[in-house]
């Protein structure tokens, strides 16, 4: 297909022919995996938040063990207020440096492995991270037990995952797998199905969280992420077939090749018809501007309602289970129901979908009780929409030839955020936790309102192209 040719429309029969010829029928594939690693991830959050909190508390404040005891708590207790600042402070920072070292590596890697896979397949970008998932989930654990280790060795366990490519190279992957086996007519729903999956297992690991922690305490729970982590693995690794045809075999060695860049940029960056390269490049930064908010938010929005409301793990694992439980049939309600019914687009759809992240964020910045955490939530039903649909979105108008290559861009972008927004979050909250602590949230409206400004020159782009035809058929009768 040369660059002439090219059609950036959504309703371009042929532009996905490639796609059509490889589709099959409906099984899980990326689900599984990806919600065991989910369901990981969510059970031992709010845990090793704790444990850190903790750590800091005794060996970096020197305060006593029954002094911080406090943290290690799944109940709600309000004996730690006088604690809580100090150790929040010193926290947040050891928060941002593993997260920037678990980031740096596949923000890196993200720029080779993008094109990499169009030649040697998708299998190995999920594979790599899994098992790094599952070795800096066994250092965790030694972690937790080796008592005498103070906060900053923490850092060391992000080491394994980091090197294997991370969450970057995983949802890398197991997009483009998704993109390899699914029908163009199909794609938004399949992109929401493993989106779903996602949310399922956050869902499932936050309501049993402090249950777990309770029952088999911190070490044992660490224990059981740590399985949950190998299974998703071996799964991958022996049951999920290549979804790429023609797929050769490739070792690490072949992965820096700077050609892989180049190969990626110029396919990127080219000029399309009708602003396609404009439309292109706006979609894939208001998706990554979204994860920039995520990783911003993710290890400060416990302790910020530890701060503000004074909740413990307990109250928020409650609050993290509803928020994503809404999320999850908001997905599913929004696609299969509200979606068909209104013939409502994905780029329209996703633009809903920022607006409502806008609006939460709002309500949190100022929320005083609890209730106005859960009203937040409930307002924020369809948030989960955005990555899929724009993810769909760009499937739907790329050569099938570009989809990998568009994606290593957005997860390029997106590798960078975590270098760049726990920084910033970590920073703007420990200045502003004893005035204004819900200024995270302030800004994360703000980079919010960026995403919908994007996709409203996307709307009009297309609605220009579609204008134009209309024309040009018009004269030509």
């Amino acid at each position: 297909m040369t660059q002439e040719d090219e059609n950036l429309s959504e309703n371009e029969p042929n532009i996905n022919s490639m796609d059509e010829s490889r589709s099959k029928s409906y099984r899980l594939t990326m689900e599984f995996p990806l919600f065991f690693t989910m369901l990981s991830m969510s059970l031992s959050g709010a845990a090793i938040s704790n444990l850190i909190l903790y750590r800091t508390c005794v060996h970096s404040l020197n305060h006593t063990q029954q002094e911080c005891q406090v943290f290690l708590s799944p109940v709600k207790n309000n004996g730690s207020q006088a604690l809580e600042e100090e150790v929040q402070k010193y926290a947040t920072f050891v928060s941002m440096v593993r997260t920037i070292i678990e980031s740096v590596a596949p923000a890196i890697l993200s720029l080779f492995l993008g094109v990499w896979s169009d030649r040697h397949g998708r299998k190995p970008l999920v594979v790599w991270p899994l098992l790094g998932m599952t070795v800096s989930g066994a250092l965790i654990v030694v972690y937790s037990m080796l008592e005498s280790l103070g906060p900053w060795w923490f850092i060391l366990t992000a080491i394994p995952v980091s090197l294997s490519g991370g969450f970057t190279a995983m949802f890398t992957g197991s997009f483009c797998y998704v993109s390899d086996i699914s029908a163009r007519e199909k794609r938004s729903l399949r992109m929401t199905i493993v989106e779903a999956s996602v949310s399922a297992g956050s869902v499932t690991g936050a309501i049993l969280s402090s249950y777990l922690l309770r029952a088999v305490g911190s070490v044992y729970l660490l224990v059981i992420c740590t399985g949950l982590s190998a299974i998703a693995y071996l799964f991958t690794n022996v049951f999920l077939k290549e979804s790429l045809v023609g797929a050769v075999q490739g070792g690490i060695s072949s992965v820096l090749d700077f050609k892989l860049i180049k190969e990626m940029l110029r396919t990127c960056f080219k000029r399309r018809p009708n602003h396609g390269r404009a439309q292109i490049l706006l979609l894939t930064i208001a998706n990554s501007l979204s994860v920039f908010i995520l990783f911003g938010n993710m290890s400060l929005q416990y302790m910020y309602t530890r701060q503000k409301l004074h909740w413990a793990i307990k109250q928020y694992t409650l609050y993290s289970a509803v928020h994503t439980t809404v999320s999850f049939f908001g997905s599913f309600f929004g696609v299969m129901i509200v979606q068909k019914l209104f013939k409502v687009t994905d780029l329209t759809f996703s633009t809903i979908a920022y607006v409502s992240d806008t609006i939460e964020y709002v309500i949190i910045t100022f929320a005083t009780v609890s209730w106005q955490m859960y009203a937040a939530a409930g307002i924020s039903l369809f948030r989960g929409l955005s990555s899929p649909l724009i993810r769909s979105l760009l499937t739907k108008i790329l050569p099938p030839e570009d989809i990998a290559k568009v994606f290593a861009l957005m997860c390029a972008i997106e590798g960078i955020s975590p270098l760049i927004s726990p920084a910033l979050y970590n920073s703007l909250y420990a200045y502003t936790i004893s005035t204004f602590p819900g200024a995270i949230y302030m800004l994360s409206t703000g980079i919010s309102c960026v995403c919908v400004i994007f996709l409203g020159f996307v709307q009009y782009y297309r609605w220009k192209e579609c204008s134009i035809t209309y024309n040009t058929l018009t004269s030509e009768s």
